[in-house]
């Protein structure tokens, strides 16, 4: 399903209401179309998206009060991505990881080696961990694959209800939303539809019901943890 398509809004097909959820944190990975045209752009992996559909997206309806917004970008895409995020979208600058990737990419004056992950904010949110660095040398996998690592450091940084935009795969404590969601979409976004809808689409509690927060924090330490159902082990 093409997402530059022409909008579209309401219900599903059966007529059931999609809930309408806010999250502390949102991570997106959008599919930038600067120079990814052509024979090795990314186009021959996946539908590109217009800088105007990106800034279209109703990025502030989705966030809580105070929250906190990462976005993906690469060199090409890093000055629309702060841009977007400033102007359309309301939200302040604070700092950005380096994904340091180990290898010479491609680039028509210097040879691209890495990604940009830009952190925002909305309102009061100050991070939970203060001690996370601005560079990453994380493994390279398939295209456009982003580091499972770079989950585990957001959720160390930053607040849950946790909300993926553009996910390709699940990672526990996120909702999810994209064209390629195992299972489906977790929220719907007027406008921006998608191939298929989970049961988490109309459920209003935001986040992963089985690790609603994602995180438990203390003393500088996390660690992930499942909540088990009464009664199972």
């Amino acid at each position: 399903m093409n997402i530059n398509k022409e909008p579209v809004s309401g219900p599903d097909n059966a007529g059931r209401d999609f809930a309408h959820k806010r999250y502390a944190t949102v991570v997106m990975d959008p599919p930038w179309g600067h120079q990814q045209k052509g024979r090795l752009g990314a186009q021959r992996h996946y539908d590109l998206m217009t800088t105007e559909r990106i800034a279209g997206l109703p990025i502030p309806d989705l966030l809580e009060e105070n929250a906190h917004v990462w976005i993906w970008c690469f060199v090409a895409s890093r000055m629309d991505a702060q841009r977007i995020a400033e102007e359309h979208w309301g939200l302040t600058f604070r700092s950005e990881l380096i994904w340091d990737k180990r290898k010479t990419g491609l680039g028509n004056f210097l040879r691209n080696s890495h990604e940009h992950l830009l952190l925002f904010t909305r309102g009061k949110a100050p991070v939970l961990y203060r001690g996370q660095r601005t560079v990453a040398d994380w493994p390279v996998q398939d295209h456009s694959h982003k580091p499972e690592s770079a989950m585990v450091a957001i959720q160390r940084v930053s607040p849950g209800p946790f909300l993926e935009l553009f996910a390709r795969r699940r990672f526990p404590g996120f909702d999810h939303w994209g064209n390629e969601v195992p299972g489906g979409s977790d929220i719907h976004i007027p406008g921006y539809p998608v191939p298929e809808y989970s049961a988490r689409a109309y459920d209003p509690k935001p986040g992963d019901p089985l690790w609603p927060d994602g995180v438990i924090r203390g003393g500088g330490v996390f660690r992930h943890v499942l909540q088990v159902e009464e009664g199972k082990s």
